[in-house]
Formats: C-alpha cells, sequence, structure tokens
C-alpha cells in the first residue's frame, strides 16, 4: 500500500495550472449543496480549489453508494466533459468548496495547445480506471476489515496533519453510515472493524476526528485486499 497519488492540480507545471484555473470560471457551493447530479449535461470540468466533495450514486433502495471523496487539486467531470456526454454520478459539497469550472470549449482548445496537459488528464483517467477495476476485485473477495481499513487509511494519507510524534489525525468528513457505504460494508461490520483497530491501538477516533497512531499497521491490514 502506497501513499495516495498527487492530485490533478500538482500532477501539471505551474504554467499549465494556471492555464487551466484561469481558463475557468470561479464556483461556489456550500455545505450540503449539490455540484451536479447524475444525468445533467456536462457542459463543464471542475477542478476543485478548496473543501471536499462527496461522489456517489443512489441504489435501488434510494441508498448512497459512495464512490469517491474528492478533495483541493482533484478534478471532476472531466471525461464526460469532453465527450459532451452526461454526468454518471452525483456530488455534494461536505464543507464549503470554491472551484475553477472549465467549461467544455475552453478545455478542449486548452488540451489541443497543450500535449503533456492531455498526457496527465489521461494519466487520471487510467487512474480512475485501474481504482475502478480494484475496488470490484476487493468488493468481491476481501472481508469487511481490510476494506474499511482500506478507506481510513485512504482519508489519513490524502487528508491527514502529521502531528510530531508521527500520529495523523484528520477531521472525518462522512459519518460512519457513509463510511460503511464508501466500504461496502454494513453498518454493523464498519463498528466491528473501527473496534477492531481501536484494540489494537492503530486508531483513535473521537467525535468527527480519528487519529492514526500506526500508519504501517493500517497499510498491514490493507494489504490483505
Amino acid at each position: 500500500m502506497t501513499l495516495s497519488p498527487p492530485t490533478f492540480l500538482e500532477s501539471l507545471t505551474t504554467a499549465e495550472r494556471d492555464a487551466l484555473l484561469s481558463a475557468g470560471h470561479v464556483r461556489r457551493w456550500s455545505v450540503g449543496e449539490v455540484l451536479f447530479r447524475e444525468g445533467d449535461t456536462a457542459g463543464s470540468a471542475i477542478v476543485i480549489v478548496s473543501g471536499l466533495v462527496k461522489i456517489y450514486k443512489l441504489g435501488r433502495d434510494g441508498d448512497e453508494l459512495i464512490l469517491s471523496l474528492c478533495g483541493p487539486g482533484d478534478l471532476l467531470g472531466e471525461v464526460t466533459a469532453v465527450q459532451g456526454a452526461t454526468r454518471s454520478a452525483d456530488a455534494v459539497a461536505l464543507e464549503a468548496v470554491e472551484a475553477a469550472a472549465v467549461a467544455v470549449a475552453d478545455l478542449r482548445a486548452l488540451l489541443a495547445r497543450n500535449p503533456r496537459l492531455t498526457l496527465v488528464l489521461l494519466e487520471l483517467a487510467l487512474r480512475r480506471l485501474r481504482l475502478a477495476d480494484e475496488r470490484r476485485l476487493e468488493f468481491a473477495a476481501a472481508e469487511s476489515l481490510p476494506r474499511v481499513t482500506s478507506r481510513l487509511l485512504e482519508l489519513a494519507e490524502r487528508f491527514g496533519v502529521a502531528g510530531p510524534d508521527g500520529t495523523l489525525a484528520v477531521d472525518m468528513p462522512i459519518s460512519q453510515e457513509e463510511l460503511a457505504s464508501w466500504a461496502a460494508a454494513s453498518r454493523e461490520s464498519t463498528a466491528r472493524a473501527l473496534r477492531t483497530l481501536r484494540e489494537l491501538g492503530l486508531i483513535e477516533t473521537h467525535r468527527k476526528r480519528m487519529v492514526v497512531l500506526d500508519a504501517d499497521g493500517l497499510r498491514q491490514h490493507a494489504s490483505r485486499l
């Protein structure tokens, strides 16, 4: 298990990043506000500057099926925007979000002028395809503990703040029920997994906050996927 890869913006040069952001217009969403719905026309790609966004689909029974959490530096809807297709999932702000919305025509023009930017976008799309394949395999083969551990590790490595003692503290942006959805686990098995990780001394959990005490230990459990 490796640390989280760089975000889309982190993969760009300063000139590429400035060109992309200047090609868009600033959009802001408050907590709980919908960025887009599944089936909406994808008129733009969205580059998150600050805040956190939950990407999810609704199951047949109306339950949320969380696909990912996206934060600063992430790019949303790039493939559908380039194709001029429709959104494939819902997106809602978990925190106040500021982003640059780049219209389809402007994004295509920017990609045409900048082959390296196109390559970075392609690498992002391929990485997401690999991740989707890995998730399908883990949902089919793994027990709840490594799946929950993997999601917690993803949160900590992406959004955690390192302490002087080697810990990682992260403000939990989702509820235990949402964590269960993201890990494709029941609430009961997610609660058991959290209890096990606490008893092993790998994490501490507080109200809307988690502290990773032993990241290597978490990675060992997540590696069982």
